[in-house]
């Protein structure tokens, strides 16, 4: 009532502003425009002590004023406090992430593939067990963990801390190959859950996620689906996740590094050129990109001196500015990589300033550039992907040091299409 009182009282302002007076009409004094806006004054202040119920509040604080102590607070000191503590938890936050991303990528390295597996060697826990009917599962159930779950007031649900829950898309087989080594290989981050969880007591879901949709979760819990589908159909899947989209397509500073000697001619230089035009085009315009090429000597294939945002215009110039290159000279692994540190070190142009890569495409070569690395990346905090390109009998070994040395990979001319697993 007190807002529509207000609409109206300002309508019929603006439409008495509107209203031209001719020479012959009357037009207010000075005195009686400033009564006016006095009194609209009042009325306002009035119609904002009613709305907001602060005389009431005042009231109660005064009938009750002996429950109350009234302390002066330094407000740079509460900001300052608030910020300190908010800086606190991300950091936390962030050191837990960084560990659970380690370990599952050292224990993920060091798992051998396996085609079969006996039916114990895989046990974990179904989150989706007690949704699944028994008669149509009887035998995988029979190797599953059976947590011990309390009612777990943090999570208003039952939990238990000492296993992790697994969560298997329904259109997902889990008996296949690829899902059974990936249970095997992921239960190890059980313990690592746990070594995090006992660091900080206050972190609550931890989450592991993989491109076949398997998410394996601590504590473990039950599953519960809250997405009101017919027939109560399961439709989660941890890919579809807006975290793990993110994650998967976390914005790039990436130096596309291109072998222009003498001996990438031809057909070589032709799939050079439209694997590096297909590598643009997975890059979106979070990430952030240029293209250099190298022999005895390095440089920029474009006008570009420097990362520039992946936007369609500039993929098109660095796109075009590939299509022009010719091949000659000899091969300096050194000199390519040295350029292609710096460019990532520049830190006075605009960047992602989150993963840091380094994409060669070669047809293979004898250095390794070892002291290159030592000197530029002895962290390994730029990874480096080689790409041998072409047929050819050169020694696949110094390329695949390069790319294995700085968590990277090597991949052959045929597998231009996993690009996008990569950088995504």
């Amino acid at each position: 009532m007190a807002a529509s009182w207000f609409l109206l009282l300002v309508l019929t302002l603006f439409q008495s502003l509107l209203i031209c007076p001719s020479s012959e009409e009357y037009f207010p004094s000075a005195s009686t425009i400033n009564q006016w806006v006095l009194k609209m004054q009042n009325d306002l202040v009035t119609l904002a002590r009613t709305a907001s119920g602060v005389d009431q509040l005042a009231e109660i604080y005064l009938k009750n004023k002996n429950l109350y102590t009234v302390e002066a607070n330094n407000a740079r000191q509460l900001v300052e406090s608030a910020a300190t503590n908010i800086e606190k938890l991300l950091r936390n936050r962030s050191k837990a992430l960084e560990h659970l991303a380690e370990k599952a990528e050292e224990i993920q390295g060091s798992h051998q593939w396996r085609d079969v597996f006996a039916a114990n060697d895989v046990v974990y826990y179904n989150a989706k067990e007690d949704q699944m009917e028994s008669e149509n599962d009887s035998e995988a159930i029979s190797h599953r963990i059976k947590p011990v779950f309390q009612d777990d007031p943090i999570f208003r649900r039952q939990t238990s801390y000492q296993h992790s829950a697994v969560h298997i898309p329904t259109d997902i087989y889990e008996g296949s190959a690829i899902v059974l080594n990936e249970l095997n290989w992921t239960a190890a981050l059980d313990e690592v859950f746990k070594e995090n969880y006992n660091e900080d007591k206050t972190l609550l879901w931890q989450v592991f996620g993989s491109a076949t949709g398997l998410a394996r979760y601590y504590p473990a819990s039950p599953w519960v689906d809250k997405s009101r589908t017919p027939n109560k159909i399961d439709l989660y899947d941890v890919r579809r996740r807006p975290w793990y989209i993110q994650g998967a397509a976390s914005p790039k500073d990436m130096l596309i590094l291109v072998d222009v000697s003498g001996s990438v001619s031809g057909l070589t230089l032709k799939l050079i050129r439209t694997s590096v035009s297909e590598m643009l085009e997975t890059l979106s315009d979070d990430d952030f990109v240029n293209v250099a090429a190298f022999n005895s000597n390095a440089h920029d294939v474009s006008c570009f001196h420097h990362l520039v945002q992946a936007n369609v215009r500039n993929k098109k110039v660095l796109k075009e500015a590939v299509n022009n290159i010719t091949a000659k000279g000899t091969t300096d692994y050194k000199q390519g990589f040295k350029f292609a540190f710096d460019q990532l070190r520049n830190t006075n142009v605009s960047r992602a300033n989150c993963n840091k890569i380094i994409m060669l495409f070669t047809d293979g070569g004898e250095d390794k550039a070892t002291e290159t690395f030592k000197l530029y990346n002895k962290n390994k905090t730029v990874r480096v992907f080689t790409f041998s390109v072409g047929q050819h009998n050169y020694d696949k070994g110094p390329i695949q040091w390069m790319a294995c040395e700085n968590k990277g990979t090597l991949l052959g001319k045929c597998l231009i299409i996993m690009l996008m697993c990569f950088c995504r």
